[in-house]
């Protein structure tokens, strides 16, 4: 009672003597109730600010209290609801300072995320990424899953506008782990639809409209719905079936669920008229006009930008002066919102317009060269990010392993008992060492002379036996009367050696290896199945020896032969992960899955003893709820 009496006067100020002496707040439970009363009350937003401010000035600024805490946060939420943008990062700021201090991880995870949002507010987008990542790991902390879902398409977001489109393919995948739960179902069509703007822009179009339908499918929300629609059309603009977006932005724009006011409505219009424009060439000046105008009263500058960009297009051969005029107003606006790339495709237009202007073109290639060196900038900053973010867990786990270890040192009653055991320890491990040592030196020499006989018998099989063969079907096609049924058992016996040569042929190794894993995995890849991948530039590649590396191309290709042959499944994932010094590869699949009584075959046997003799190991089994999935463990060094 004795720490809530410094800020019980305001009840007298704000309720009135005779109100509070029906019932004073015995707590800080009470009082918050009690606040948050007149804080939805229907009062101004002013005077609900006065009394938080009074609140404040009364407790003290040392405050443990979580009161103190939840007021700077209602003073921040005010702020931002009449738009005070200039004071609303102080209080973020302040609320994140006390909620540190002590060690409140769910007002952590709420100020840094309201901190990220500020930064996005003024386009300072590296310090945006840094604190929606900061949430995210105390989100992790508190277990709720849906808002480390949300934080991770948040940074993705802004990979995604930094052009480190992998970087946001990696960060979206991530973020659907954590949106299972039917609470984030509308979390998941934006993961889905982002995912499907990021294949758009890398030009894998057949997985762009996989992605934006299934945004749409699974969307509860019929406005979130145009915006996906409007994404899918944009897809179908790119492959130049401007018939197909014609008839999606024309169903668009007869919803009624759509604002004819609003920025969403002239995105639509705007597209509309421009895949009008290219698909028959018609007079689009009125309504790309128009949209034009509603972005501007609505405040749209991307949308500005998108327009500025196509009427500068529109008018490039018909009127090239107001071309210049639009593309001029669309350098202004790409510098105002920080888009260098559209100040990029304004130069570009400008080159068609004016081929021999020299100011433009040194103009257009200065600012090639900076964006890239911006955009690389960006990406590595984003990538030193989920670095130290890693670093700082390793850091944590090193260090709960110290404080284990000296509680067990402190568990000791006798030097002369430990100084003895410590020293027979060191003899004992010593000699396990060298045992050991010897034995996997020996181990070594025979999986090199296994691989080096493998790739050697490749090379004759390639260069000597299949081309043998190859030239006997060619002198036997030339003959009369040869038996067709003799040439298709020696073709199969061509391509036979051929297989065998390129399953033993030699495998790159150290940062080439990333291509050969990707190589691997688009010759399996099909119209019906997807193989997605996750961390694999993330691993040092150069500390697993040649060993190590071949023996997992086996295990690779031998998933890859069972996903084809027998799981029958659509979607595939491999991921790549380092942790302590060992490699950790998760393989898992949507298929129909072993049953949980089989026996491995030949193939996956000899898989797990090649992962076995370079001290690692192997386990494939089935998926509870359907589906195969194999766990394949390789120390490092």
């Amino acid at each position: 009672m004795k720490k809530l009496t410094p800020y019980l006067f305001f009840f007298f100020l704000f309720w009135g003597c005779e109100e509070v002496g029906k019932a004073i707040p015995n707590d800080t439970a009470k009082v918050r109730h009690s606040l948050n009363k007149k804080i939805i009350s229907k009062i101004s937003p002013g005077n609900k600010i006065e009394i938080l401010d009074s609140v404040l000035k009364a407790l003290p600024k040392n405050s443990k209290d979580t009161l103190l805490l939840w007021s700077i946060l209602r003073k921040s939420n005010l702020l931002h609801s009449v738009g005070k943008k200039d004071s609303i990062l102080y209080y973020d700021k302040l609320l994140y300072t006390k909620a540190l201090e002590i060690k409140n991880t769910k007002y952590l995870a709420i100020s840094s995320y309201n901190i990220g949002y500020d930064f996005m507010e003024v386009q300072r987008f590296d310090s945006a990424y840094h604190y929606y990542n900061t949430s995210k790991n105390y989100c992790l902390e508190l277990g709720d899953s849906l808002k480390v879902g949300r934080r991770l398409l948040s940074m993705a977001q802004i990979q995604k506008d930094y052009n480190d489109l992998y970087g946001a393919k990696e960060t979206v995948t991530n973020a659907l782990e954590f949106l299972k739960n039917p609470v984030g179902t509308e979390n998941l069509s934006r993961a889905n639809d982002l995912l499907g703007t990021l294949n758009r822009k890398l030009l894998n179009f057949e997985d762009a409209f996989v992605y934006h339908e299934k945004a749409i499918e699974i969307s509860t929300n019929d406005l979130n719905k145009t915006g996906y629609k409007n994404n899918l059309a944009l897809v179908y603009r790119d492959t130049e079936d401007y018939s197909k977006a014609i008839s999606i932005y024309k169903e668009i724009l007869e919803d009624s669920v759509l604002d004819k006011n609003s920025s969403r409505y002239a995105r639509v219009l705007h597209n509309l008229t421009y895949s009008k424009w290219k698909n028959k060439g018609i007079d689009a000046e009125k309504d790309f006009l128009y949209a034009m105008e509603q972005r501007k009263k609505t405040n749209d500058f991307r949308g500005l930008i998108a327009s500025y960009t196509d009427l500068g297009e529109f008018y490039s051969k018909s009127d090239p002066k107001r071309a210049k005029l639009y593309l001029d107003s669309l350098v202004i606006v790409s510098r105002e919102v920080d888009m260098p790339r559209a100040e990029v495709d304004a130069l570009k237009l400008r080159m068609v317009i004016e081929p021999k202007n020299i100011t433009v073109k040194d103009r257009l290639i200065f600012l090639k060269d900076s964006l890239y060196q911006q955009e690389l900038k960006v990406k590595t900053q984003f990538a030193k990010m989920k670095y130290d973010d890693e670093q700082e867990k390793s850091r944590l786990l090193v260090l709960e392993a110290e404080t284990a270890q000296q509680e067990v040192q402190l568990a000791q009653q006798e030097i002369q008992k430990i100084l003895f055991l410590s020293f027979s320890t060191i003899l004992l491990m010593g000699g396990v060492s060298l045992y050991f040592l010897l034995k996997q030196r020996h181990k070594r020499e025979k999986l090199q002379e296994i691989y080096n006989t493998e790739k050697r018998i490749s090379e004759e099989l390639h260069d000597g036996l299949s081309n043998d063969v190859f030239g006997l079907v060619a002198h036997l096609q030339q003959q009369k009367n040869t038996d067709p049924l003799v040439l298709d058992k020696l073709d199969h016996i061509y391509q036979t050696t051929r297989k065998i040569s390129h399953d033993n042929a030699a495998v790159q190794i150290g940062e080439g290896f990333i291509d050969e894993v990707n190589s691997l995995i688009a010759n399996y890849q099909g119209q019906n199945t997807r193989i997605l991948t996750k961390g694999l530039s993330d691993i040092d590649w150069i500390l697993l020896n040649e060993n190590k590396t071949i023996a997992l191309h086996r295990a690779l290709k031998e998933l890859m032969v069972n996903l084809i042959k027998h799981a029958r499944a659509t979607l595939a994932s491999i991921q790549f992960q380092s942790q302590k010094n060992r490699l950790i590869v998760i393989y898992t699949d949507n298929g129909i899955g072993p049953s949980p009584t089989f026996l491995k075959g030949t193939g996956l046997t000899n898989t797990g003893n090649r992962i076995k003799a370079v001290g690692g190991s192997f386990i494939f089994e089935p998926k509870e709820n359907g589906g195969a999935k194999a766990t394949i463990t390789i120390p490092i060094q």
